[in-house]
């Protein structure tokens, strides 16, 4: 009735749909963690972008390069 191929065929299959979808996510998660390490952070403006905190040199700097 319960030979033991079922048992293990079963048992097999049963380990794979739990634990797959865990190990895809480990997975994803490590290579989302590794690409997050790779991205360059932008550099900070020269100047803030509120035009109203800038100081006369960032506005000549602006008008000169416009």
């Amino acid at each position: 009735m319960n030979d033991p191929g079922t048992l293990i065929a079963v048992s097999v299959i049963l380990l794979y749909a739990v634990l797959g979808p865990v190990v895809l996510f480990g997975v994803y998660v490590l290579l989302d963690h590794l690409a997050g390490k790779a991205e360059k952070k932008p550099a900070p403006p020269k100047h803030p972008q509120n035009a109203a905190l800038w100081t006369p040199e960032d506005v000549h700097s602006f008008l000169d390069r416009i």
